[in-house]
């Protein structure tokens, strides 16, 4: 056989070769993992909102101060760290009072707020007692993962979601006649954890004290969700 012959059927031959090989390892697979852990909450916080009316604002302000630092005082008999107690979301503003379409000036309302959180859920009674105590309302008692923990189990979340994502992925691929090749992308990852509320003035009535009383934490759920991509097998 002619030489230019062989050599030609040989390029065609590798050029097929390699076209079969870039399409196929330019195929992909993609799959959603997801994950599921049940955790107790290591933490409780209980929000304390100090909130004053009065004709003006300057008398409003010093009622505010008087109770915010009666607060500070029982906390402290409680057991608190007076360094560790900071109000948040300081504001004041003029209220109204609306009747057929017009408004009369009632007065003004200083309000801030005050979380205290402890790992010691027998504590949440005293912290109750203390607002009360001050003239300041308990606006919610909520379950939380501390810093450390929400860290640990968001790590441990997204591990679980991310092999379950592999695991999907590598059946599409078998299902394909085809296994699993390296990872391309992570498309998009979630992990979903809120603080989980036991008491709130506001959409549960009933009274602070009571339910600080019989408190204790539950096991509660946290997900994970991830999407991964990966190249399918040459062959």
């Amino acid at each position: 056989m002619n030489n230019k012959i062989v050599f030609g059927i040989v390029v065609v031959i590798i050029l097929a070769v390699l076209g079969y090989l870039f399409s196929s390892s330019s195929a992909t697979v993609s799959a959603t993992g997801s994950a599921s852990i049940k955790v107790v909450p290591d933490e409780v916080s209980v929000n304390i909102n100090v909130e004053t009316r009065n004709l003006t604002l300057s008398d409003a302000q010093e009622q505010n101060k008087i109770i915010s630092e009666n607060l500070l005082v029982e906390l402290v008999k409680a057991g608190f760290d007076r360094n560790n107690l900071k109000f948040v979301n300081i504001y004041s503003y003029p209220e109204y009072d609306w009747n057929d379409g017009t408004q009369k000036f009632k007065g003004y309302v200083v309000s801030q707020q005050l979380v205290v959180k402890t790992a010691e859920t027998d504590k949440v009674p005293e912290i109750v007692d203390s607002a009360i105590k001050a003239g300041a309302l308990v606006s919610y008692i909520n379950f939380e993962l501390s810093d450390a923990k929400e860290k640990e189990y968001r790590i441990q979340a997204l591990k679980e979601a991310s092999a379950d994502a592999k695991d999907k992925a590598g059946a599409i691929a078998a299902g394909q006649g085809k296994s699993l090749g390296g990872l391309v992308k992570v498309v998009n990852q979630e992990f979903n954890y809120r603080p989980w509320v036991y008491y709130e003035s506001a959409s549960m009535g009933g009274d602070a004290k009571v339910a600080a009383m019989n408190i204790a934490p539950n096991e509660q759920e946290i997900t994970a969700s991830i999407v991964a991509e990966y190249k399918l097998s040459r062959f």
